[in-house]
């Protein structure tokens, strides 16, 4: 039997899915995520992630393109900013923004990653002071938008904190989901799964 036509269309599929696929962009922070010991399946479709890093900065995330592209069209209205439609594109493809508002349309500007990189490291992440918590304002716009078209639902939230950051930042983030206007009381906790250890008991004679 001539494998040739099997061959030649294996190679075929190979290279279109090697140019038609896009790769993940590069998160912007680094988090090292404490360990537990039970394990609750964390959703791939409309989940928004808030970030905290080992620094105490906080970022926010969401996997919906369609609604990532609403909020920040919303966030610009709140903020009086204008995005353009290569900065609104840019935006949409990016994973966890922490960058506060005024900052970002420069940081969009940035055509190469490597640049977002070094201004995510020098970044203090989203501003959430009672005097300018623009986390709440995150967090709440992607819940009006998302719940407009998601038939009165709310997002799925989780909660991703750096296993070394000071607790007082995380208790932060937590009265922040549970302030008036958001009223997000259960959200999951994004960690890794303890490993199990085995107890050998000794030889016995």
């Amino acid at each position: 039997m001539d494998m040739t036509p099997l061959v030649d269309l294996g190679f075929l599929l190979v290279t279109f899915f090697m140019l038609t696929a896009q790769f993940r962009p590069e998160e912007a922070v680094v988090v090292d995520i404490p360990t537990s010991r039970s394990q609750s399946p964390i959703p791939a479709e409309n989940l928004m992630t808030v970030i905290v890093d080992s620094a105490g900065r906080v970022f926010w995330d969401f996997t919906d393109k369609k609604v990532r592209r609403a909020v920040l069209k919303e966030m610009g209205e709140r903020y009086k900013l204008d995005f353009d439609a290569e900065q609104t594109q840019r935006f949409v493809n990016l994973n966890s923004i922490g960058i506060p508002m005024q900052q970002l349309p420069a940081y969009l500007d940035l055509d190469a990653a490597a640049d977002r990189t070094e201004v995510d490291k020098r970044s203090p992440g989203i501003p959430i002071d009672s005097t300018n918590n623009q986390l709440l304002d995150w967090i709440r716009v992607t819940q009006l938008i998302f719940s407009s078209g998601a038939e009165g639902r709310n997002p799925i939230v989780a909660l991703k904190g750096d296993g070394n950051v000071n607790y007082s930042v995380i208790n932060k983030v937590i009265k922040i989901f549970q302030s008036p206007t958001v009223k997000i009381n259960r959200f999951k906790m994004i960690t890794n799964l303890e490993e199990s250890r085995m107890v050998v008991p000794p030889p016995t004679k």
